[in-house]
């Protein structure tokens, strides 16, 4: 009986284990903390010729920055950039599935802080 005890509530739990937290830097920089993120999860779609913007390391800042496009510096909500990263009204990015908040974040911080290319 007791055998059946442990196994009945040895599988149960209350909550589903929190997603892992990852610190996020005073200073976001982009060449450190943001271009990192495309290349291990962005870059197979969004290469030179292929899917824009380029998000290869020679050209990703100006791909997102020019004109507005993508990124509004100081403002991450309305940057089409953290829409697809949310799926607001865009599909969601990168294809493979959402990211963590904390990685979300990371880019939103470097976007309200500028978007500067440091």
């Amino acid at each position: 009986m007791l055998t059946v005890s442990l196994m009945a509530t040895s599988c149960y739990y209350d909550e589903m284990p929190a997603e892992p937290v990852t610190p996020i830097p005073e200073t976001v920089s982009y060449s450190k903390d943001i271009q990192p993120l495309w290349d291990t999860d962005c870059i197979s779609c969004h290469k030179t010729g292929a899917t824009s913007p380029d998000l290869t390391a020679a050209n990703s800042y100006l791909a997102l920055t020019k004109n507005n496009k993508y990124v509004i510096p100081g403002d991450a909500a309305s940057s089409s950039l953290h829409k697809s990263l949310v799926g607001d009204g865009a599909a969601i990015m990168p294809t493979a599935g959402k990211w963590s908040d904390s990685k979300i974040a990371l880019v939103d911080k470097w976007i309200n802080a500028g978007a500067l290319n440091n």
